[in-house]
């Protein structure tokens, strides 16, 4: 998969995660990972700015939490993140049903 596709729905795939189950960077990595193998590798050079802009745009908030000596901060989706999220996933079932319209039109 080309990297501009995955750059450009990185936001809807991460807080669509986010709203599922709050999560540390790791876990969002792994669960990315294993619901769609092969087709998006988040590493962590792009995850983490990735989660720090959405926290600095509100649409995420982190809190750290310790589990024993581990300190991990837990991602969760804020109320200003569950409106940017409706917005995306209806932005992207409109591209994606134009799309699939262009295509099957135009063999």
């Amino acid at each position: 998969m080309e990297r501009e596709l995955l750059k450009g729905h990185s936001k809807l795939m991460i807080l669509s995660a986010l709203a599922a189950e709050p999560m540390h960077g790791y876990a969002l990595s792994q669960k990315l990972r294993t619901e769609m193998p092969g087709m998006f590798a988040f590493g962590v050079g792009m995850l983490y700015p990735l989660l720090h802009a959405l926290e600095k745009d509100e649409y995420i908030e982190g809190v750290w939490n310790t589990d024993g000596d581990v300190r991990k901060k837990i991602y969760q989706v804020t109320k200003k993140g569950k409106k940017e999220l409706a917005h995306k996933k209806k932005e992207w079932r409109l591209f994606s049903q134009s799309l699939s319209g262009f295509i099957h039109l135009n063999p």
